[in-house]
């Protein structure tokens, strides 16, 4: 199984710099960690994650969901409650990250 990263690095050049600087590779990580430095906002990871999730929540209505619910049938529910229950973990994650930097 691949991992984001690997997935990331097959799409966009940029992320051998961030794979090597998260593998910690001694060699590679200064350089790596220069080219993260220098890369435009917009380009950047931390900022992609942080403007799909203004986007996802930018009009978020709960009481449409809470409509919208009840008539979405119950395996494709469960399926959904799932991937909730993982990016909310991932939220914790990425604001723990923020506080501890």
């Amino acid at each position: 199984m691949r991992t984001s990263l690997q997935l990331r690095k097959a799409t966009d050049p940029t992320s051998d710099c961030l794979i090597k600087a998260y593998r910690n590779n001694a060699v590679g990580l200064e350089a790596a960690l220069q080219v993260v430095r220098d890369l435009p906002l917009e380009k950047r990871y931390t900022w992609q994650v942080f403007s799909a999730l203004k986007w996802a929540f930018a009009d978020f209505e709960d009481e449409y969901i809470a409509l919208d619910l009840p008539h979405i049938p119950e395996p494709t529910r469960s399926e959904m409650t799932k991937e909730l229950e993982l990016r909310l973990q991932q939220l914790r994650i990425l604001l723990q990250t923020f506080h501890t930097e």
